[in-house]
């Protein structure tokens, strides 16, 4: 299976207070990491849906800006086929936890998203074209995020940490994972 990466940056980033895609964590762009992530795993080609662009990466904008991360889903799934997803703002994100969402994959054709205490993560996943109607489906029916398109029955699931994926979305979480990152280099 050839898998493209898509790293979705169309958010408000409110909490944030600017643009997360282009926040500096560590000398590079905080979307840079998820696409470090993505090619440890062995993915070669790698897109950002919405938002702006950025160096060094493809871009692919966004079909209905006001549409929320289920359209950007669509948008991705129609332009690449078999995709995985992650947002912007998960710089912890490790390629061998990408492999290991790809592997299961392997195995169904049901989208394979992240789970944590029994919470589905669905912008952080491996979505096969064959889910694409279903999804443009709950998508005419107001649905604005794939939790909300497909159930829980719909997606099979890969365990991971909190820290895996942890998300950053205000500066007091940018800091959290500064000093992650600071005592992983010790």
């Amino acid at each position: 299976m050839t898998v493209t990466g898509a790293i979705f940056c169309g958010g408000k980033s409110s909490r944030m207070g600017r643009d997360k895609a282009s926040l500096e964590l560590s000398g590079k762009p905080m979307v840079h990491w998820a696409a470090a992530a993505m090619r440890a795993a062995g993915i070669d080609r790698i897109y950002t849906v919405g938002g702006q662009t950025h160096s060094g990466l493809q871009w692919l904008p966004d079909s209905q800006p006001q549409g929320g991360p289920l359209s950007a889903l669509i948008d991705a799934v129609d332009a690449f086929g078999d995709v995985f997803v992650c947002p912007c703002d998960v710089p912890l994100i490790s390629g061998a936890l990408i492999q290991r969402i790809i592997a299961a994959g392997n195995e169904t054709e049901k989208p394979v998203v992240l789970a944590q205490s029994q919470r589905l993560q669905p912008l952080i996943g491996l979505y096969k074209k064959t889910v694409a109607e279903i999804l443009k489906i709950g998508y005419e029916q107001g649905a604005r995020g794939p939790k909300h398109a497909l159930t829980a029955e719909n997606f099979d699931t890969v365990a991971a940490n909190e820290d895996e994926v942890r998300n950053v979305n205000t500066p007091q979480e940018l800091q959290k994972v500064v000093q992650i990152l600071n005592l992983s280099r010790r």
